[in-house]
């Protein structure tokens, strides 16, 4: 609602909120969100217990290089512009290999 009455761009978090109905109104304002992928998480927890036999355990982070984190891309205005993805790929080939460092908790 801010970055709308403010005419700036959101990003959202955890979920694709440019696709939220509840957001339907402020989603011209909401570049990209980023997502955890906690379906794929659930999945293989599920895989593990009934088709492996063998539940994970621990701790299991997602990353960019195991598909646990991402950027939406519904919409048009981000996944168009060059520039922005151009930014977005190298950002993450170097947090990818090394040479970004991201903290973590």
């Amino acid at each position: 609602e801010s970055a709308a009455t403010h005419k700036v761009w959101a990003i959202g978090v955890d979920s694709d909120q440019y696709k939220q109905a509840a957001l339907a109104k402020y989603k011209d304002y909401i570049l990209t969100s980023a997502m955890k992928n906690v379906e794929g998480a659930v999945y293989n927890l599920s895989k593990s217990v009934i088709k492996d036999k063998k539940p994970l355990s621990g701790d299991i982070r997602g990353s960019l290089s195991n598909g646990g984190v991402s950027l939406s891309d519904s919409n048009p205005a981000f996944k168009s512009n060059a520039g922005i993805q151009a930014a977005v790929k190298k950002a993450e080939e170097g947090i990818k290999d090394g040479s970004i460092k991201v903290k973590t908790s």
